[in-house]
Order: C-alpha cells, then structure tokens, then sequence
C-alpha cells in the first residue's frame, strides 16, 4: 500500500511540475496532419514534427492553425524548487513512569548540501 501511494504522489508531482494540458491538445495534432496529409500524400508523421517542431515550416497561411499543436507554446505559471532540509540526529528524552527516549534518524551526511562549497564567497583553490 505505501509504494501505491509513493507512486501516486510521484504522478501527481510529476504531471503538476510538467506541462501536461498540452497533451489535450494531441487531438488538434492529428487533425493538422490530416490536413496536411490530404494536400501532400507523401509527407510522413516524422517529416510533419520535424516541419511543424524543428524545422522550416511552409508558406501555407495556417500560422494560426500551427500555433494551437501541442508544445508549440507553454505557459509556466509558477517555480517550485524541492530541497533537502538540514537535519541532524535529535534525541528527545522525556521523564515519566519510565524513560522513554526516541531517536530520530538523521539524513546521510553526504546527500547534504556543503555550505563551504556552496558559499559564493569561498576561499581560493590551490
């Protein structure tokens, strides 16, 4: 049940942080290509992206039409950065019937950011 709900989160995290309302927009693809299939029967899936995505497109009036594919523009509304908080071991003792101490793991130290190195006023190389 926890590794369904890692991946769960994982996919909601994955498709928050992409540009996933451009795949809604795949249905728009396949139609211009139609379009452009029906004026031109030799032209291929592959040299219809590499026209519309990477390279020359032709001088056919529909700059309008080709903006509304998929990936043509994205919009970022926000920046999300993800961190690695630094922690160190913590031990909280409490005094009742009995003692009861809780240990809290601590982060590998070598996952943890160096402040020295990440500093932008550091000491020169030799």
């Amino acid at each position: 049940m926890k590794k369904r709900g890692v991946y769960i989160l994982f996919l909601i995290f994955i498709l928050h942080h992409t540009a996933f309302d451009q795949l809604l927009k795949l249905p728009a693809l396949v139609v211009h290509y139609q379009e452009h299939h029906a004026r031109n029967s030799e032209l291929s899936v592959m040299g219809f992206l590499c026209m519309h995505y990477w390279g020359q497109d032709d001088n056919d009036n529909d700059d309008e039409r080709d903006m509304q594919l998929p990936y043509k523009t994205v919009d970022i509304h926000t920046l999300h950065h993800s961190f690695i908080p630094l922690a160190k071991v913590m031990a909280v003792k409490q005094q009742t019937y009995h003692e009861i101490t809780i240990h809290y793991p601590a982060l590998k130290d070598n996952y943890l950011p160096e402040p020295a190195l990440t500093s932008p006023f550091r000491p020169p190389k030799a």
